[in-house]
């Protein structure tokens, strides 16, 4: 059996090629080359078969295969990793050369950390998916959902053998109406549990800018669903949510004062569907 890695990623992937593609080539330009990538396939018609194959000659590129959810895929591929360290990009981001290379030196540099979040950026730099905080701290549990993005999550594998691996009843593919924050959802668990999760702002790797207009409703459904759901789980109070509820009201009257459109449709699904996250959490 081979040594161990020292950095193990997992990605759990449905429905794409070219950017799971361009992720993968992305990979084999690292500056530091200690790593495997599980793919963990959930796709049931043979999708990824010739592109694997294309990485077939590589030991460090693994090609394994779980039922639908992106928690099942990335605890399936948590199950088989073998690095003290693990990462979990998604299928659609990509990573500069040195990104492993900064992983490695980072947790030497904070070795009381279990956990470090970093940022993913656009190509021009901008903060992509989620806002992110702007230094370098120590996560706090209202800092979660500004970082809690699993693409920049690096865990030392003793934590999530701690804290367990991610909760298959929320994220995308789930079989609950809950489909997003079970990455948000690994960071406040270890928060919770007194862990130094250290954010840092120079850890960045790539993400493209959110669609937001392809299903713009239904993604705004699921996901303020999934947040709603993981207030509760996480022992947030109501006036958590009641903020954001306060936040996403108050701008509607000066939007109607300059004869902006206010939008209300898609304000008012995130109002509905994030308290009935809430609520519906068991």
């Amino acid at each position: 059996m081979h040594n161990a890695p020292a950095i193990s990623l997992v990605v759990s992937t449905l429905g794409r090629v070219d950017t799971l593609e361009r992720l993968l080539v992305s990979l084999t330009k690292q500056s530091f080359a200690d790593f495997e990538v599980i793919v963990v396939d959930q796709n049931d018609n043979g999708l990824l078969d010739a592109l694997m194959g294309r990485f077939a000659g590589d030991p460090r590129f693994r090609h394994a295969r779980s039922p639908r959810g992106v928690s099942k895929g990335r605890n399936a591929g948590i199950a088989e990793a073998r690095a003290a360290i693990v990462g979990f990009p998604d299928d659609d981001c990509w990573y500069g050369e040195h990104v492993l290379r900064d992983v490695q030196t980072l947790f030497s540099r904070y070795p009381a950390s279990p956990m470090l979040v970093g940022r993913t950026v656009d190509e021009d730099g901008h903060n992509s998916i989620i806002p992110a905080l702007p230094a370098d701290k120590i996560i706090v549990k209202d800092d979660v959902l500004f970082v809690g993005n699993a693409n920049a999550v690096f865990v030392r594998a003793t934590l999530l053998q701690t804290i367990g691996g991610f909760d298959e009843r929320l994220g995308p593919g789930s079989a609950t109406v809950f489909q997003s924050a079970e990455d948000a959802d690994l960071v406040a668990r270890a928060v919770a549990m007194g862990a130094p999760v250290q954010f840092l702002v120079d850890l960045t790797l790539f993400h493209e800018q959110v669609n937001t207009e392809k299903n713009y409703l239904n993604r705004i459904r699921t996901y303020s669903l999934g947040t709603g759901a993981f207030f509760r789980k996480n022992n947030y109070t109501i006036a958590i949510p009641a903020k954001l509820v306060i936040k996403t009201l108050a701008g509607i009257p000066m939007r109607l004062v300059r004869r902006q459109p206010p939008e209300l449709r898609e304000k008012f699904t995130y109002i509905y569907n994030l308290t009935s996250g809430y609520l519906l959490w068991r």
